[in-house]
């Protein structure tokens, strides 16, 4: 009797030896709390929607004579937003991130008659954008997650300047890696019209 209950006790004891010895191995499924970031979005609408002139050519019917015979304006060339960002992991499935853009702009002026180049224009806008960001794929390697985000955005370029309202929907997202990882997005929004790439860093 004896040798049957010390028979019973070992086999009850074994699964649980080895179920603590695996939880004390184990790692969690997303050691990381916190990550950099630093990315290059696409097209930014809103700086393109505020800042690239096309206003001046709706009234154009009105302008007055003398400035048809003034310099003339080229094309209005933008960097597109270049973001870096710090994430907060609160929960396997929520990150909280907050974010500053920057996107440099600028232009030439050129002679009416001559067509020679008198003069640059240049300027930029700033954003902070928080995010709240919902991971609905954690992997070791791979993440998959949708974000929304509400900030502001300042900037002044030519005569023109002001401060609006920043808004961006990313309904897809993936990064791929661990502590040094790739990542990319598809979004709608003032900050970008496209896609967003990047590389970061989690800790």
């Amino acid at each position: 009797m004896k040798r049957f209950i010390l028979i019973v006790s070992v086999m009850l004891a074994c699964p649980v030896l080895m179920t603590a010895g695996d939880r004390k191995d184990r790692k969690p499924d997303f050691p990381f709390k916190y990550e950099f970031r630093l990315g290059w979005c696409g097209f930014p609408a809103l700086d393109d929607l505020n800042f690239s002139g096309y206003n001046d050519y709706v009234v154009s019917y009105y302008t007055p004579i003398s400035d048809v015979f003034s310099d003339y304006d080229g094309p209005v060339y933008m960097t597109g937003n270049i973001m870096a960002e710090m994430n907060f992991h609160i929960e396997r499935w929520f990150t909280l991130s907050v974010g500053l853009a920057a996107d440099g702009m600028w232009k030439s002026f050129y002679d009416v008659h001559t067509e020679e180049k008198t003069g640059t224009s240049r300027g930029a806008s700033v954003t902070i954008l928080p995010q709240a960001r919902f991971n609905w794929l954690n992997r070791d390697v791979v993440r998959m997650y949708s974000s929304v985000g509400l900030g502001v955005t300042a900037g002044r370029f030519d005569d023109s300047s002001g401060v609006f309202r920043a808004t961006q929907l990313v309904p897809v997202g993936i990064t791929v890696g661990r502590r040094l990882f790739g990542f990319a997005e598809i979004g709608y929004g003032t900050l970008f019209i496209g896609g967003m790439f990047g590389v970061g860093y989690r800790f």
